[in-house]
């Protein structure tokens, strides 16, 4: 599902500070409160150590529940969900998001409520809840509005924005990637702005707009060479690879994915990596290069054998970044 792999491959961020960790002898829990459990299970999650963050948590949620404590229930329940969403346990993400939303409703405000909402909202789309995402996605939009997080706001409106070029209306979609583009920029936050470039760059895809696409992927390139970023760079890559191809312009599209490939492998994303070597395949079969081809693609299933996912996986496989456009409808 594009729409669900654009959102998450577009956008990621935290509600919550990293913290530096902790040295000596494990702690006694018996004698934590609530605030100490979840303060531990955040140095634990900013390094993603989720077993050991989710142990943190669990003994906190245990907590405020026995002193009825019902803000830092539905706080550490969001976390929770944070952590399952994070490792793809996205059934029980939503149940701890569903009921951090429900607590927050009955407690004092919260600026972690609106980060529940934006959370339950991209579970909800995975899901394939299309619309209790949109709803959920406005919800948080007006919650992150009043607290003036603008960064946050930016986030969701650009999920919300894809989410109404795919279903509709997609001018109204295209208008609010566009305005947060355009506010990025007056504001000069540079990282905001470069993942507005991504996601209308997504909607034009999306939308069979394959030039208007293409300009915005580069423009995008080139604002990481003043930053240099090697995820979105090779999801970039990818992204121009794969749109090189539906555009018949392969040669193009080898060139980019080459350089994806080498940027999967520095990072160590073995699902990027294989991705990318599928797609190389089908660009040398297009081309003609039978032996490029069978090399490429022979890579590719050395590491989902590693893996040991079946060949017919792949495409479930693939991380957010390379998903095509074209399934998102």
């Amino acid at each position: 599902m594009w729409g669900c792999a654009v959102f998450m491959a577009v956008m990621s961020f935290s509600g919550w500070a990293t913290v530096p960790p902790v040295l000596g002898q494990p702690v006694s829990t018996r004698t934590l409160s609530g605030d100490e459990l979840v303060r531990i299970g955040e140095i634990h999650d900013v390094q993603n150590h989720f077993p050991e963050a989710l142990t943190y948590y669990e003994q906190a949620l245990a907590s405020y529940r026995a002193h009825k404590q019902r803000k830092g229930e539905a706080i550490v329940q969001t976390k929770i969900g944070s952590v399952f969403e994070r490792q793809g346990r996205r059934q029980e993400a939503a149940v701890q998001l569903r009921q951090a939303v429900k607590l927050f409703a009955k407690t004092a405000d919260s600026p972690v409520y609106a980060d529940a909402l934006f959370l339950s909202g991209r579970v909800s789309l995975w899901l394939g809840d299309r619309d209790d995402a949109a709803a959920l996605f406005e919800r948080a939009k007006e919650r992150y509005g009043r607290a003036h997080n603008v960064q946050a706001l930016g986030l969701v409106t650009l999920q919300a924005g894809l989410l109404k070029v795919s279903d509709g209306p997609s001018d109204e979609g295209l208008r609010e990637i566009e305005r947060t583009l355009e506010a990025a920029r007056q504001r000069r936050d540079e990282e905001q702005t470069l993942t507005s470039l991504v996601a209308l760059g997504d909607g034009n895809w999306i939308l069979d707009r394959f030039q208007a696409a293409g300009a915005h992927y580069e423009e995008a390139l080139a604002l990481l060479e003043r930053r240099p970023q090697a995820t979105t760079e090779a999801g970039l890559r990818f992204r121009l690879a794969a749109l090189n191809a539906a555009m018949g312009r392969e040669e193009e599209g080898v060139n980019f994915a080459k350089r994806a490939v080498t940027l999967y492998q520095s990072l160590r994303d073995v699902s990027g990596e294989a991705a990318t070597w599928s797609l190389l395949a089908s660009l040398h079969h297009t081309l003609g290069h039978g032996e490029d081809a069978e090399q490429a693609l022979r890579r590719a299933l050395e590491i989902y054998h590693r893996q040991q996912l079946n060949v017919h996986a792949i495409r479930a496989a693939m991380p957010p970044t390379t998903t095509s456009p074209k399934e998102f409808r």
